[in-house]
């Protein structure tokens, strides 16, 4: 069944750059980069969502210049911080800013963001698992995110390790509706 809307949902996506390098971290914004390419009588059906005060000192210039691409491109833009958010509370900020009731049969969740195995995977009331439970169509978007909280030498041995950490997180939730992906053509085809 086709999803008619989609919401992005950027979990602490400034995250810690120091800890990461420069291509993981510049990896992530480039793939944002290739959602805004999304046909433009799309664009009114996808919601980006950010947990970073975007436009305030101390926030990702990046991620600044990427939300005021889309809002200039016809996309619609969310902003959420603070303590008690949840899958709900966003569900009800999305009402308030676009007008949408979303829902599991016309919504699909794309998460990305920092720390895959963390926040992204089920250390937030918003990450991938509690969208599951709840029925709504859940992908984590590799591209979109990054491995800063796992140990390891390099970024290859953080991102395995928090790629089993998700893993191990799915098997043992039983959230098998979670659908992996690294190329955005998947998601497109999915939708």
């Amino acid at each position: 069944m086709r999803k008619d809307k989609t919401v992005i949902l950027l979990i602490d996506f400034l995250g810690h750059p120091i800890l990461g390098d420069e291509y993981v971290n510049n990896k992530r914004y480039s793939e944002l980069l290739n959602f805004l390419q999304t046909e433009p009588e799309q664009r009114k059906d996808i919601i980006f969502v950010s947990n970073v005060k975007v436009g305030e000192k101390g926030s990702s210039e990046k991620l600044n210049e990427i939300f005021e691409m889309a809002n200039n491109l016809g996309f619609n833009t969310l902003q959420i911080y603070g303590q008690g958010i949840d899958a709900v509370h966003i569900i009800d900020k999305i009402y308030k800013v676009a007008g949408w009731k979303i829902s599991p049969s016309d919504t699909q969740i794309i998460l990305g963001g920092c720390n895959l195995g963390g926040c992204i995977t089920d250390q937030t009331n918003y990450g991938a698992v509690f969208w599951s439970e709840l029925g709504f169509k859940t992908i984590i978007h590799l591209p979109l995110c990054a491995e800063y909280e796992q140990p390891g030498v390099s970024q290859v041995e953080k991102i395995c390790n928090g790629f089993s950490r998700l893993y191990n997180t799915i098997q043992n939730k039983k959230a098998f509706n979670i659908k992996i992906t690294n190329n955005i053509k998947d998601i497109r085809d999915y939708r």
